[in-house]
């Protein structure tokens, strides 16, 4: 191979968006579209918003683009101490958007694991804690990885 066609291979290769892994660390600097938590979570980034008796959570690719939540389904388990855990099951409610209700209590020394299954994908598994309450903060702007 030529070092003119490498070159240019090398030229296409780097213009072309890719899936970087991202640490719990990194996601804590960058400000979350919904004013949640985001964790990674196999091929997607997961976006964990608490509220009172409800848990939303936002579904999106490497890209920051939507995953289709369509027929999607989960679970969310709040663990506050030893003896206090919750289940709250998270249903289809929206384009990208898995939402659940339920009794529970989540401080900041909760941790909420969260279990996502979409048609035709594996399971999917994130643990977001400290718990950070939503900050109501606005949609954010396109972060280039």
């Amino acid at each position: 191979m030529s070092r003119l066609v490498a070159a240019g291979w090398l030229a296409i290769l780097g213009s072309m968006p890719c899936a970087r892994a991202h640490s719990d660390a990194y996601f804590d600097t960058v400000p979350p579209p919904h004013g949640g938590q985001v964790r990674m979570a196999g091929p997607y980034h997961l976006e964990l918003v608490m509220g009172k008796n409800e848990v939303t959570l936002y579904l999106t690719d490497h890209g920051d683009q939507p995953v289709d939540a369509t027929g999607g389904s989960g679970k969310a388990i709040v663990t506050t101490g030893k003896k206090k855990r919750y289940t709250i099951v998270l249903e289809y409610a929206q384009e990208n958007m898995l939402k659940g209700r339920g009794e529970f209590t989540a401080t900041s020394a909760s941790t909420v694991t969260v279990i996502v299954k979409l048609p035709d994908q594996d399971p999917q598994r994130a643990e977001f804690h400290p718990i950070k309450k939503s900050s109501k903060q606005t949609k954010r702007k396109h972060i280039e990885h």
